[in-house]
């Protein structure tokens, strides 16, 4: 028996070996083994907040997910958690909304994102549930092939001392002209965004469902004492003209859907931050966009944080 359980042990070298290097690597510090991670990934976002839970919450996608957290609380006066992540779709904020409102801990402010983007039925995607068995099961997390693919990453990362990117672009001439050598008023990346969107958009339909939810939301945040805030953050001008009047969704936002917030507001006192259709001090798209929707992490973003946290107080 000792014989088996010795050729056993040696047989599972390999298997002990790649959980070492997973543990070391996994991006996400899914096990809380690492002071902290830069990963803006869902898994990461949450099990952050489970292993150490804030009390004012970021939610939202990848818009609201790049803020420096130090200027955030220079500004603000007090700690925020970011818990948005790319891609979050307005059913995924709100399923993370209520996951935290369900969690058992105490939640006293929640900063929540909306947009023409989110509240579109056609962009209705739906991970949380996925998410939910990830954060629960330690196996399938260390199984996953993306987070296995994600810690590889990391560690040619680690290995080719590669700098961490960020969203911000010092434009060259090159980057003002077009596929034919046209010459651009703007950056390329602001006419390329437009072009990502449109299929998303071109059938633009309000999320009623969603909407319905994000009611629910305000009210039993009213409910519960919790300060509930809506930020629709700025847009490029281009992804206004190109897009939003191009389908007519300038005149569904602004006569329906902001109409309807403003509603929710008076009755439940949630606050409404509208920097998309309302303007913003994000004036010069060229320099402080990095493309359509996401602001320059060095030129744009910074000036936005201290407009967004400076109103939240007033």
């Amino acid at each position: 028996m000792l014989h088996i359980l010795k050729r056993l042990a040696v047989l599972l070298i390999p298997v002990y070996l790649w959980f070492a290097f997973f543990l070391a690597f996994e991006p996400n510090n899914y096990f809380g083994l690492k002071k902290q991670t830069d990963s803006s990934q869902p898994v990461a976002r949450v099990r952050a907040y489970q292993q150490e839970p804030g009390r004012s919450l970021i939610i939202g996608d990848s818009r609201l997910a790049h803020f420096d957290m130090d200027l955030v609380e220079e500004v603000s006066g007090r700690p925020w958690q970011n818990l948005a992540f790319g891609g979050a779709s307005l059913r995924e904020s709100l399923d993370l909304a209520e996951f935290v409102l369900d969690s058992g801990h105490e939640v006293e402010e929640i900063l929540l994102e909306v947009s023409f983007y989110t509240v579109n039925a056609g962009y209705d995607t739906d991970r949380f549930s996925a998410l939910e068995e990830t954060l629960v099961n330690p196996l399938a997390y260390c199984l996953n092939l993306e987070y296995n693919v994600n810690a590889l990453t990391m560690f040619l990362n680690f290995v080719r001392n590669t700098p961490d990117t960020i969203e911000s672009g010092v434009w060259g001439p090159a980057d003002y002209l077009d596929e034919e050598g046209n010459t651009l008023p703007l950056h390329r990346k602001l006419y390329e965004y437009p072009a990502l969107i449109d299929s998303r958009c071109r059938d633009w339909a309000v999320n009623e469902e969603q909407l319905a939810r994000l009611e629910e939301l305000a009210r039993r945040c009213q409910a519960e004492g919790v300060a509930l805030t809506l930020v629709l953050p700025p847009m490029a001008q281009n992804v206004r003209t190109q897009v939003c009047e191009k389908y007519g969704i300038d005149d569904a936002m602004l006569e329906t859907v902001l109409p309807l917030l403003d509603r929710w507001a008076d009755e439940t006192g949630m606050a409404v931050l509208d920097y998309e259709w309302s303007g913003s001090c994000i004036t010069d798209d060229d320099t402080q966009f990095y493309d359509g929707f996401h602001l320059d992490e060095v030129y744009g973003l910074p000036d936005w944080t201290r407009q967004l946290f400076g109103d939240l107080d007033r």
